[in-house]
């Protein structure tokens, strides 16, 4: 064995504090390894039901206001010049509606000239329906079609114009469009100074040609003229959004609003996927390791039954009124919705989801109120998490300390070995001396 350095002597001082050290430091490494792994294994399972029972509390929080009543559906006739579409605030009812005219954009275009002919210079002064006026001024040299377009998009691109030229046959063609449709994009050019060329496009005693009107759109609801500076009218029947597409002047065409219970079912088939999925997850994590099962990570932990307990419990109170819905409860817990039953206790009240979900009804109320204590800041499953993380530290505290206990000792091991080794260094060379004076004596 090789000897630690200076010693001179035969005991391998490193590898006996090495191996003294492994063998002293392995139990306790096993322990906090253990508890360790343990301790991470429940954070992730408890997130996992976390993440499970938040996915139920947002599929209760449907239900919340107008989401516990059936939707609307809007039904347009034919080639009507309009399409629809309607809220869960829309009145049922139908409607007879007609498109008088559609709301179209203010264009204006120049007549046409060489790509390199200067039109003028001077100060263009636009102003969009009534708005702010807008001062453009064109240099000397800069008063090309490209030029006028370039300037006017660069000053009032943002401010509701905006400036094409179209390469024709004839020439170029200045084309000025309002961004906005309706009444409310009307523009109004003046011009003045430079050398007068401008005029050509003042909207008055110029040269522009009016290729589409600033026009408002108009429809009748049930004889009612309305007008709008926008195709899309969001407000003229509550709930419904009307979207205009074609002007079909005093031919009205029909809009019923009818009960749609589509996405009411839906909602409900997300709230039943998200309830048996949160149960499945507490029970595989709870369960015992018998019958050729693995023993769930949270095996014998109270906090998951209990939750599974209080939401088992909630359904069983109400399962009259569910049942009368469409649910049904299997062995495990688990629910299911039988569609066909659904639409005719729907069809029959469509009240019946808020009067059982709805924020003020009993059910309604319970799974909230459990949902906020099992759920978010401050709540069982958050105070559960956080125990264990404070655990995940001061287990490292406890690493660290006792890395400072093997440090000391591996010094404390370490002078005693080297002290032994120069020890039997000594006794070694006093050993020889005394072997040598014996056999001198001898001879």
């Amino acid at each position: 064995m090789a000897s630690v350095s200076g010693t001179g002597g035969s005991i391998d001082v490193t590898t006996l504090v090495s191996q003294l050290i492994a063998a002293e430091r392995a139990p306790t490494d096993r322990r906090l390894d253990a508890i360790q792994k343990t301790t991470q294994s429940e954070i992730s399972a408890f997130g996992q039901i976390t993440s499970a029972m938040s996915s139920l509390q947002s599929s209760i929080k449907r239900y919340d206001a107008e989401g516990a009543l059936p939707g609307r559906k809007a039904t347009v006739a034919t080639d009507a010049g309009y399409t629809a579409s309607a809220t869960s605030s829309a009145k049922l009812g139908s409607y007879s509606i007609s498109v008088e005219k559609l709301a179209t954009a203010h264009k204006l275009q120049s007549t046409p000239v060489n790509a390199t002919t200067q039109l003028g210079y001077g100060r263009l002064s636009l102003q969009v329906g009534g708005g702010t006026q807008i001062d453009i001024d064109i240099a000397d040299g800069s008063g090309t079609l490209a030029g006028i377009r370039d300037a006017i998009n660069a000053k009032a691109g943002d401010k509701g114009v905006t400036a094409s030229i179209v390469h024709g046959d004839a020439g170029d063609v200045l084309t000025i469009a309002a961004t906005k449709t309706g009444s409310a994009g009307q523009i109004t050019i003046t011009t003045s100074g430079g050398d007068g060329g401008l005029g050509a496009l003042a909207t008055s005693g110029g040269t522009l040609t009016q290729i589409a009107p600033a026009q408002d759109a108009q429809v009748k609801i049930d004889g009612v003229l309305r007008t709008s500076s926008s195709n899309t009218l969001g407000d003229a029947l509550d709930g419904v959004t009307l979207t205009l597409t074609k002007a079909t002047p005093n031919t009205p065409a029909s809009l019923d609003v009818t009960t749609d219970a589509s996405s009411l079912k839906a909602s409900l088939l997300v709230f039943v996927s998200s309830y048996n999925t949160a149960l499945s997850q507490m029970r595989s994590l709870t369960q015992a390791g018998s019958d050729g099962k693995t023993a769930g990570t949270l095996v014998g932990d109270a906090t998951p039954r209990s939750i599974m307990q209080g939401l088992r419990s909630m359904v069983s109170g109400a399962y009259g009124d569910l049942s009368k819905l469409g649910f049904k409860t299997a062995v495990d817990g688990s629910l299911t919705l039988d569609g066909a039953k659904f639409d005719t206790a729907i069809a029959a009240d469509p009240g019946a989801v808020s009067k059982l979900f709805g924020p003020n009804a009993a059910l309604g109320k319970q799974l909230r109120g459990s949902m906020d204590s099992w759920v978010g800041t401050g709540s069982v499953l958050s105070s559960r998490t956080d125990s264990l993380n404070k655990k995940l530290k001061d287990l490292q505290k406890q690493r660290d300390n006792y890395e400072v206990h093997i440090d000391q000792l591996t010094t404390q091991y370490r002078t005693q070995f080297t002290a032994l080794d120069a020890l039997v260094t000594k006794l070694q060379s006093t050993s020889t001396y005394l072997s040598q004076q014996l056999s001198s004596l001898s001879s």
